[in-house]
């Protein structure tokens, strides 16, 4: 393998995960936002907060790996900081859907 292809074939499964994982979070946030804040409620701030966090975090992560101008002497270090990125977006993610099912139970024992 060449230096040039040292992020090939990790481009495409981290592709697929982050888009899947972005188009989940937009249906969410798509559901969410037009009963969101009718009351107020610190968990909608929270859901707002993590929203508004992981979508940008999740375009990061999607430009930095499919960008082909990352410097190729420091590709291991790139891809590092990418990972932590995905990593750090799918934990977000979690948290929202964690806070959303909270709100959720809240609002169903009412």
């Amino acid at each position: 393998m060449t230096e040039d292809d040292k992020l090939r074939n990790l481009r495409q499964p981290i592709v697929t995960a982050t888009g899947i994982i972005l188009g989940f979070t937009l249906n969410m946030a798509a559901n969410w936002v037009p009963k969101a804040f009718s009351s107020p409620r610190y968990l909608e701030y929270l859901i707002a907060l993590s929203l508004c966090i992981h979508v940008p975090i999740s375009l990061i992560v999607l430009y930095r790996i499919l960008n082909i101008n990352y410097p190729r002497d420091k590709a291991d270090a790139y891809y590092r900081k990418t990972l932590i990125l995905f990593i750090t977006g799918i934990s977000l993610y979690f948290l929202l859907i964690v806070f959303s099912m909270v709100e959720s139970a809240i609002i169903n024992q009412q």
